[in-house]
């Protein structure tokens, strides 16, 4: 971010929702939770059961094998929302609780993250892992299809009272520029409220009369 004038990002604190009508979506259950086994930190739904998971919310990746694969915060959301049941190797169950005790060991943020991800989804967003290096999760308009067409927005998830470095600010802000997408930081208060400001670049104005 320049000091002296040029480009710099600009937090705007709004819904950057708000051209959408927001849709709470109440969990559905299924007369019959499908299985999933927790291996690895992830979890594999069955073949048989991949489409009806799948297709409720495009969840996962569908493996050479048929099988789907769901990344943890996936999972959690899945057995939140009663869809799936976890299950280890042995076939004993596994309760959500438990896999997020075990996933914090090594990604403290998990919580987070998930917390912001349970917000996107109940207003009917269709959600994806990020890129890396902060940017958490995609985000596709109501009606777009994962796979088929790309997400209109890149969510950096933060936690209230953590800061974030101008250099990391402008970073990512010119990430998502580059891909044609807009940026959206997600701020998680100390009492698990989701709160969302839309990022710009803005140009900064050399008002000293000196040239560059």
């Amino acid at each position: 971010m320049s000091n002296d004038g040029g480009e710099g990002p600009d937090l705007e604190p709004i819904d950057p929702f708000d051209e959408d009508e927001v849709i709470e979506e109440p969990p559905e259950v299924m007369a019959e939770p499908a299985e999933a086994i927790f291996d690895g930190g992830k979890g594999y739904v069955a073949k048989e059961d991949t489409d009806r998971i799948s297709r409720q919310g495009f969840y996962g990746v569908r493996l050479d094998d048929g099988r789907l694969e769901l990344e943890p915060i996936e999972l959690i959301h899945l057995i939140d929302w009663k869809r799936v049941v976890a299950k280890n190797a042995a076939g004993d169950r596994i309760q959500a609780s438990n896999i997020v005790s075990e996933l914090m060991e090594k990604t403290p943020e998990l919580w987070v993250n998930y917390l912001v991800f349970r917000d996107l989804r109940s207003r009917g967003f269709a959600v994806r892992q990020g890129f890396g290096g902060g940017l958490g999760f995609r985000v596709y308009a109501r009606g777009d299809k994962p796979g088929t067409t790309p997400a209109k927005q890149l969510i950096y998830v933060l936690k209230e009272g953590v800061s974030i470095t101008l250099d990391e600010l402008d970073k990512v802000t010119e990430a998502a520029s580059a891909a044609r997408k807009k940026l959206v930081f997600a701020l998680v208060d100390q009492n698990g409220e989701v709160n969302y400001y839309r990022v710009s670049q803005t140009v900064l104005e050399n008002r000293s009369g000196e040239s560059e």
